[in-house]
């Protein structure tokens, strides 16, 4: 099987090919360049590991949430690359994708994700590693930092700029971390391990059905608001 996995949600882009279980990744810092890069990014990578895009299976994308122009520039380019060569496309969550590398990485089952989403308001989703992969405990949404709920008591460790607030978030989470990381950006390789098992349990779609998850509209809905 052959998957490609696109990732621009922040200030880095990362790209991957899993070609029948090897991985090859490509995570570069763009800042606010990703629409003039991203399609050369792609095409060098494709061009290093002699894939044409034609034989691609898959294409794996991070549909936030994240940096608004990034999700619009990478969900763009994912329809039309998958449209194009008529495969289809699974969409993971960047916070699952952060958890799953800390996973990865480090061997940590629960993880607290909460990057900054704005001022005092946070991304946050809570997860536990079972047979290899994270699974949602709490499903990802935006809150106050001092608002995020309650944890049961546990191994806890938080990754994401927003633990830069750790006394504020511990507070009202009623649980310490065992460790935080505050520089973590989702990867390709995590992407596509999560992609790939959303795949094989019928997650994919056609990609012209794809969409970003920007969780901003949620406050919209939240009481307290103002609005209706």
């Amino acid at each position: 099987m052959k998957v490609l996995a696109i990732e621009t949600s922040t200030t880095a882009c990362s790209l991957g090919l899993r070609i029948d279980g090897e991985t090859v990744e490509q995570t570069t810092q763009l800042g606010r360049n990703h629409s003039r890069e991203i399609l050369p990014l792609i095409s060098g990578l494709l061009a290093e590991t002699a894939i044409d895009l034609r034989s691609l299976d898959l294409i794996v994308y991070g549909k936030g949430p994240g940096s608004f122009t990034g999700l619009r520039i990478a969900l763009g380019v994912v329809q039309g690359l998958a449209y194009g060569v008529g495969i289809p496309v699974v969409g993971i969550s960047t916070l699952a994708c952060c958890a799953q590398g800390r996973y990865r990485m480090f061997g940590d089952e629960q993880i607290v994700v909460a990057q900054t989403a704005r001022l005092t308001e946070v991304f946050f989703g809570a997860y536990e590693a079972k047979q290899g992969f994270v699974k949602p405990v709490l499903a990802d949404t935006i809150f106050e930092a001092a608002q995020v709920p309650e944890l049961a008591a546990g191994g806890w460790v938080g990754i994401g700029s927003a633990w830069q607030l750790r006394e504020t978030m511990e507070a009202a989470l009623c649980v310490k971390m065992a460790d935080v990381q505050l520089e973590v950006f989702p990867l390709a390789h995590d992407l596509l391990d999560l992609g790939i098992l959303g795949y094989e349990s019928g997650d994919a779609i056609n990609p012209m059905l794809a969409t970003p998850e920007y969780l901003r509209e949620q406050v919209a809905n939240k009481p307290g608001s103002g609005t209706k």
